[in-house]
């Protein structure tokens, strides 16, 4: 008979800092509960701590977690994409346009400097549209699960984000790709 050393589990002990791959399921929801986005059921979301890839608040809140912790955070707005800014919010002649008839309310478009706007409002002769983020002056609930924590490589670390893997990112269900 052939004995065989017992197996010792290691689990992840890491927790959230700087330079370390952390892998996500979130839900993002507003203040009446709707859900806004996540990721449940997909692939973790895969991001590397302190490279600034996410909102301020959320950044600073996972500080410290660990691997299958779940977390609740509430960000206000100057945590988030801030308050709202009236100035954002711009009214403009149809004369400006080559092709107004073919801008509708709902449509995105280019403005100044690289700034991108949604079209709120249109009339006869002038459009508003707001460049303002969807999500200015709100603020965000999300509730977050912790599925890894690994050390950033070097190379992750000079190039702000983890290393490409067609494994991860919330491309489809578990699993999909």
């Amino acid at each position: 008979m052939q004995l065989h050393k017992p197996y010792k589990f290691q689990f992840n002990t890491m927790v959230i800092e700087k330079n370390k791959v952390v892998s996500i399921h979130y839900q993002l929801k507003d203040a009446e509960g709707n859900v806004l986005q996540g990721n449940d059921g997909y692939t973790p979301e895969v991001y590397l701590h302190g490279a600034k890839h996410l909102l301020p608040g959320l950044e600073k809140a996972l500080e410290g977690s660990k691997v299958n912790e779940t977390i609740q955070v509430v960000i206000p707005p100057d945590q988030a994409y801030g308050s709202r800014q009236e100035h954002l919010v711009v009214e403009f002649s149809l004369d400006d346009l080559e092709d107004p008839a073919a801008i509708t309310v709902g449509d995105f478009i280019p403005l100044q400097d690289g700034l991108e706007g949604l079209v709120v409002d249109k009339n006869d002769t002038h459009f508003i549209v707001d460049a303002n983020h969807a999500l200015a002056g709100e603020t965000l609930f999300f509730t977050i699960k912790i599925s890894d924590i690994r050390d950033a490589s070097p190379s992750e670390i000079v190039n702000g984000m983890p290393a490409s893997n067609p494994v991860t990112g919330s491309c489809g269900p578990e699993g999909c790709c």
